[in-house]
């Protein structure tokens, strides 16, 4: 099996949740991963990292959700429509609702199963996981 092309950025500020998520992926040849910890940190990185997708985690509550806005509306250095999943410990219906008009295409729900993460991030290219059968 050949090494992932897929580059993932994953924003998530409790190191195991980051250091599990990343090795699942490498180990499974899902994607590479770029770990880090805040919003501010991960725009940062985007002045000079293109993902292919990305994984972040809600835990900054309304920070996350504008940098979620910004990303969609063109004013961060990656697409604007590139696929998102986010992970939060909780969600209500104005959540979802926002994550909706975001595009988020997955939610996971924490504390998550190994399989829940490999299934998001599979899910987030598609194709990839139809090419891999």
């Amino acid at each position: 099996m050949s090494a992932p092309t897929r580059k993932l950025l994953l924003i998530e500020p409790d190191g195991l949740v980051r250091s599990t998520v990343a090795s699942v992926c490498r180990d499974l040849q899902l994607a590479r991963v770029r770990q880090i910890t805040s919003v501010a940190l991960g725009e940062q990185w985007l002045k000079s990292g293109k993902p292919d997708g990305l994984l972040i985690s809600l835990t900054e509550g309304d920070a996350s959700l504008t940098f979620l806005t910004r990303l969609r509306e063109g004013h961060l250095r990656c697409d604007p429509a590139m696929p998102v999943a986010a992970m939060a410990r909780e969600a209500d219906a104005a959540l979802v609702s926002r994550l909706k008009e975001l595009d988020v295409r997955r939610f996971l729900l924490q504390p998550f199963k190994l399989r829940d993460v490999i299934h998001t991030v599979e899910q987030l290219w598609p194709e990839q996981a139809l090419v891999a059968v």
